[in-house]
C-alpha cells in the first residue's frame, strides 16, 4: 500500500463499527517535507454515518473525483451540519473546481464552527487564495497575517508559515522558491508542489497570467499526484489551456 500523500485532506477520519468503542485514533509522524500536511488524523467519531461520507469523499479525492467528493462532502453535511472538517474539505474541492465563491463560503464555515490548529492554519491559506482570486486580496491578506500574529501556542509548522509569510508579503517571492528545498526539511516533490502553486496562485491574484501558468505547470510536472495543491494546478492549467480556444 502506497503512502498518503503529503498534503491537506491527507489523512481521513476513522470510521468504527457501531458495536465497538473503537481505540484512539494511532499518531501519525509528520513527513519530511510535509509540514504543510495534516500530521494527526481528522477527530472526527464514529460510529457516525458523516464520517463515512467524509471517508469516502476523501478518497474520492485522492482519486482525483473532485465532483464525486465533493457530492460527499454535502451528504456528510447533510449528516451532521456541524462537521466542520466536511465543510473544510469541500472548501479545498469547491477550489480544484475554480469555484472560489463556494470555496470561500465553505472554508469560513469551517473556520466558524472550528477546526484544530493545524487544520485552521490550512484553511487560512486556502482561503486566502479563494478571496484573492475573488478580488478580495487586501482583506485576506489583513486578515491571513492577523491570524498568524496571534498563532503562538501552538505555534505553525515552519512551512505553513513560510507559505504564510509568502502570501502575506513579508516573503519575497524569489527568497520563497529559493527556501523550498531548504530550512526545516529537506526537498520533496509534495513541498516543490506546493511552493509552486501557491506562487501561481499569487500570480494570478496579481494579474500575471503568463507567470502564473509557468508556476502552474512547475507544481504539475513535481508529479505529486494525489496531493490538493496538484490537483489545483491542475485544474488551474486545463482552465487557462480552455480559455484560449
Amino acid at each position: 500500500m502506497t503512502e498518503r500523500p503529503k498534503d491537506t485532506p491527507t489523512n481521513p477520519p476513522l470510521v468504527r463499527p457501531a458495536s465497538k468503542p473503537g481505540p484512539a485514533a494511532p499518531a501519525r509522524k509528520a513527513a519530511p517535507g510535509g509540514e504543510f500536511t495534516e500530521a494527526e488524523d481528522t477527530a472526527v467519531l464514529a460510529p457516525s454515518l458523516a464520517a463515512a461520507f467524509l471517508n469516502c469523499g476523501v478518497d474520492r479525492l485522492h482519486r482525483g473525483e473532485t465532483a464525486a467528493a465533493i457530492s460527499d462532502f454535502a451528504e456528510a453535511i447533510k449528516i451532521d451540519g456541524a462537521l466542520a472538517r466536511a465543510w473544510c474539505l469541500r472548501g479545498y474541492a469547491q477550489a480544484i473546481q475554480l469555484d472560489w465563491a463556494k470555496s470561500v463560503a465553505d472554508l469560513r464555515k469551517a473556520l466558524a464552527l472550528g477546526l484544530s490548529p493545524s487544520h485552521e492554519d490550512n484553511a487560512m491559506l486556502r482561503l486566502w487564495v479563494g478571496r484573492g482570486r475573488a478580488g478580495d486580496a487586501a482583506a485576506a491578506t489583513k486578515d491571513l497575517n492577523s491570524h498568524f500574529s496571534k498563532r503562538v501556542d501552538p505555534p505553525p509548522a515552519p512551512w505553513v508559515l513560510r507559505i504564510a509569510g509568502f502570501l502575506g508579503g513579508s516573503v519575497p517571492e524569489k527568497e520563497f522558491l529559493e527556501g523550498m528545498d531548504g530550512g526545516a526539511a529537506p526537498s520533496s516533490p509534495e513541498r516543490s508542489c506546493e511552493g509552486w502553486y501557491f506562487a501561481g496562485e499569487k500570480r494570478s491574484v496579481a494579474g500575471d497570467r503568463t507567470g502564473a501558468k509557468s508556476a502552474f505547470e512547475k507544481a504539475v510536472a513535481t508529479n505529486a499526484k494525489g496531493i490538493s495543491a496538484w490537483s489545483s494546478a491542475r485544474g488551474e492549467l486545463l482552465a487557462l489551456h480552455a480559455a484560449k480556444k
